[in-house]
């Protein structure tokens, strides 16, 4: 295999700013302020001054300055509007835009933006038009049904505001123009149109090249081996059905 890694390899975690987001485009970072005594043991009271939308984030974000002087970026909520009132600490009223601990909150409440432990600044349940669901409440857990379907136990001092992320529904309008594709991929510093492996350049991709578009026969490629993964791979039987030995899927005894 001759060439450049695959794009699976370049685009690994921090290797490379050409498959993230520019900082320029982003409005700020979406986190909760800073767990404080005060917040902990009564309540931080707050004002919605502003809802924008950048692209950076698929949700709308509300701007929301405390009475401390703070300002924090949230996801929007259904339901909010901006002069809109807002609390964040334990004695905080169970209303869309308030931030509680968990452990305040009654169960079958919807909730976003949740901490996965006390203090993180929300982690979970941030992207448009999802939420999460409270579930069950014991003194050492509380128990929250994700958009996965999957339930978790999280610390009954971690945080979450009440309320469902608007901009439910986002995937389901059509781009309608290649246009507007493009400029919504450019913007989110995505790679479109994509194109089939054999009608890149070698340089992109092994099945690549003028003179690979007949690939001949292909070689699997081993289940658990480095993100080399393209064609086969991972087969559970290899050869024309006679007993084939499988291939990168058995352990060494």
């Amino acid at each position: 295999m001759v060439g450049n890694t695959l794009i699976q390899q370049r685009r690994g975690k921090g290797k490379s700013p050409l498959y993230v987001i520019p900082g320029h485009l982003s409005a700020g970072k979406v986190e909760f302020r800073s767990l404080d005594a005060r917040e902990t043991d009564s309540v931080v009271k707050g004002k919605v001054v502003e809802i924008l939308k950048d692209s950076a984030h698929y949700s709308p974000l509300m701007r929301i300055k405390y009475e401390t002087g703070e300002e924090v970026l949230l996801p929007a909520v259904e339901g909010i509007y901006v002069g809109k009132d807002v609390y964040a600490g334990a004695a905080a009223p169970v209303e869309i835009g308030n931030v509680l601990p968990l452990k305040f909150i009654p169960e079958g409440t919807r909730v976003c933006m949740i901490e996965l432990r006390p203090g993180d600044r929300g982690k979970l349940v941030r992207s448009s038009g999802t939420y999460g669901i409270v579930l069950q409440k014991t003194e050492k857990f509380v128990i929250v049904k994700l958009p996965s379907g999957q339930t978790k136990k999280i610390h009954p001092l971690s945080r979450a505001m009440i309320g469902v992320v608007a901009g439910g529904g986002r995937q389901e309008k059509p781009f309608v123009k290649a246009g507007n594709r493009y400029y919504w991929t450019r913007a989110h510093h995505k790679i479109w149109p994509i194109v089939s492996a054999v009608a890149k350049n070698a340089a992109d991709h092994p099945f690549g090249g003028k003179h690979k578009r007949n690939k001949g026969k292909v070689v699997p490629l081993p289940k658990h081996g480095y993100p080399i993964k393209y064609g086969y791979y991972g087969s559970r039987k290899t050869g024309r059905g006679k007993g084939g030995a499988t291939v990168g899927t058995k352990k060494k005894s």
